[in-house]
């Protein structure tokens, strides 16, 4: 699974280095740095949340998709908010963390890539609730689809939009796993 995840999450980097060189890598990293600083929040809340999880996958189906359905209100509710200052702060962030020469293109890069957050947020904590359901495999062929969707998708979008191209990658990536994720929660009932 993890390395599913990794090349889920940085083959659109190694084909922006291959297509469109290291300047392109430049920007969109640096747009990519304030990602993974956001990225610390979905993993703290659902290890506070996953013995929770554990004990009612085993004896209350019910209480397991209202706790879900709770967590993925709560995670939206931070990830929202946070999705739409950093759209309107980019520049902002991108000045301070890389400087001018990664102006403005790192910036529009984080103005489209960050809008993947509040669908990986909600991923994030699905997956647990996957594990707490022992459903371990399904994971895999979830993160195998989507990874493969995420190679083609770059490859094909890449070569004609580069970094903004990528960016939306990355957005329907997000979508792209969340549907076989929510395919096998199926026998908990309406998603939340």
């Amino acid at each position: 699974n993890h390395l599913l995840q990794t090349v889920f999450f940085k083959i659109d980097v190694l084909l922006l280095r291959r297509i469109d060189g290291p300047v392109v890598v430049g920007w969109y990293s640096t747009a990519y740095k304030w990602i993974d600083a956001l990225l610390i929040i979905p993993p703290a809340v659902t290890m506070a949340l996953f013995p929770i999880l554990s004990r009612r996958a085993g004896d209350d189906p019910e209480g397991l998709r209202r706790a879900y359905g709770i967590a993925v209100r709560w995670l939206l509710m931070l990830a929202l908010p946070i999705a739409a200052a950093t759209t309107f702060s980019a520049t902002l962030l991108i000045g301070i963390l890389g400087g001018r020469e990664f102006l403005p293109h790192g910036a529009t890069a984080l103005q489209i890539m960050i809008w993947f957050l509040p669908l990986s947020f909600v991923n994030g904590l699905t997956q647990y609730v996957l594990i707490a359901l022992n459903r371990q495999r399904w994971i895999t062929v979830s993160f195998a689809i989507a990874a493969t969707f995420n190679v083609v998708a770059n490859m094909m979008v890449i070569p004609v939009y580069s970094y903004s191209g990528a960016a939306a990658v990355t957005i329907a990536s997000e979508v792209v796993l969340l549907l076989p994720f929510l395919w096998g929660l199926r026998d908990l009932g309406t998603p939340p």
